[in-house]
């Protein structure tokens, strides 16, 4: 038994965040001057309305601890927020060769920054916002608004979910070599994705609601929204959460290990 529970959790440990936290509040960044919106995604309930300066168009949002990360259609600029404070930080950094920048997505160190200007690139950044790798999704066709980076990979939709046609997210290392093709299929223009440590958490843009998918990409769920009025074009957990392990998850396997090497000593010492 002891031998069972350790392998299922050295499994879930190299599974990479199935002993995440799951993270139940999202964060939306939608189109227009309307803010982000903080949604209870069991309920659907809309809990708060963020406006920091500089959304006029909103695309990408990023949430890590008590920060906030986001972008503008019509702008190469990172801003930032202090969830504690409710303060703008203001322009953080910028891309340079990028007209506007897309969804993001977030790895523990770096931000993955989707092009807004009709390429097929990804920019990988430091926080610090010093370019680190510009990544080619061979799938997308310019314009991509939905991105993720969970268990050491990147999700990509290919194209612009606001034009409504069903939307189609593929599996990519970060070095952009497609792993899985069709890894999500909707039947709605999709946009933004987000990982909340459990499912994938896709925003479907036009219905005022989101769809959740397994970490097969198998769908699971569907959720309406309050205030349905809202354009969503991107969505976020709390990193914080999802890319940390629980609490007591890793201790448990240690303990487990040094249970089976104690087990084992002892077996060694009665001769068998």
């Amino acid at each position: 038994m002891r031998k069972a529970i350790l392998t299922l959790g050295l499994a879930a440990m190299m599974a990479g965040g199935s002993l995440a936290i799951a993270d139940n509040i999202i964060y939306a960044n939608n189109a227009g001057g309307s803010g982000i919106q903080v949604y209870d995604e069991t309920t659907g309930a809309l809990l708060n309305t963020i406006l920091p300066s500089n959304v006029t168009n909103g695309r990408g949002v990023v949430v890590v601890g008590n920060t906030m990360y986001y972008t503008e259609a019509d702008s190469n600029s990172v801003y930032g927020y202090d969830l504690t404070t409710n303060t703008s930080l203001g322009a953080m950094f910028s891309v340079a060769g990028a007209s506007g920048l897309a969804t993001m997505a977030y790895d523990g160190t770096n931000l993955y920054l989707g092009d807004y200007s009709g390429t097929n690139h990804v920019y990988k950044y430091s926080l610090g916002g010093t370019l680190l790798q510009t990544i080619s999704l061979s799938n997308c066709g310019g314009y991509c608004d939905g991105l993720e980076y969970a268990d050491g990979h990147l999700i990509s939709n290919r194209m612009d979910g606001g034009y409504g046609n069903p939307s189609t997210y593929d599996v990519y290392d970060l070095n952009g070599n497609l792993l899985q093709a069709n890894f999500i299929t909707t039947t709605f223009g999709a946009t933004g994705i987000a990982f909340d440590g459990t499912n994938y958490v896709v925003s479907d843009i036009y219905h005022g609601q989101l769809d959740f998918y397994n970490a097969s990409g198998q769908f699971v769920r569907t959720l309406s929204l309050q205030n349905p009025t809202y354009l969503i074009e991107d969505l976020s957990a709390n990193y914080a959460q999802t890319l940390s392990p629980e609490p007591g998850s890793v201790g448990l396997v240690l303990a487990g290990l040094g249970g089976l090497a104690l087990a084992g000593r002892r077996r060694m010492r009665a001769g068998r």
